[in-house]
């Protein structure tokens, strides 16, 4: 009787030792992911001010470069307080992307339309979960004040790719 309750003591003992850094691998996922896609999207529109003639596209990166701008500096604000780490560059499948984007030259509206739909329909879901089951307060905070204005450019995007051609 007493091996059970030792040996229920020490695993308890130990999850609740583990939980931190279970908690903290979470919220440094969730900051990784954010901090990727919000750098791809000002990067992707910067490169569509540069490369689309299509002044509502234009309108759009403008949109996107500051709503995401502002929000990347305060995740970052945000993660670094928390002790997380921010990522400073792209991943191989958003550098692809934009490698992808450079190349379309007149052909760009579209796959920047795409790109657009399919990674903010990834945030919102990201953003929700995070919302929903995050581990930091600071974060979920974040993803929740974060969440309409994402969701407000993917109604932007939608009714943008109706009239490029871009679809999900």
């Amino acid at each position: 009787m007493n091996t059970t309750r030792l040996l229920s003591a020490v695993a308890m003992a130990a999850a609740v030792a583990l939980s931190p850094a279970l908690a903290a691998d979470k919220a440094q996922d969730f900051v990784d992911k954010a901090a990727i896609a919000g750098t791809f999207e000002v990067e992707s529109s910067e490169l569509a001010l540069r490369m689309s003639k299509d002044v509502d596209v234009k309108k759009f990166a403008d949109t996107m470069i500051a709503d995401h701008g502002q929000a990347n500096v305060e995740l970052e604000m945000v993660a670094r307080e928390q002790g997380l780490t921010v990522p400073t560059k792209l991943d191989g499948k958003h550098a692809a992307l934009i490698e992808e984007l450079e190349k379309a030259g007149a052909q760009f509206d579209a796959p920047y339309i795409k790109a657009q739909l399919d990674g903010h329909a990834e945030a919102v879901k990201m953003f929700q979960q995070y919302a929903d089951n995050g581990d930091n307060q600071a974060l979920q905070t974040f993803a929740v004040k974060t969440l309409p204005t994402l969701r407000m450019h993917l109604d932007m995007i939608e009714q943008l790719g109706d009239r490029v051609g871009a679809t999900r």
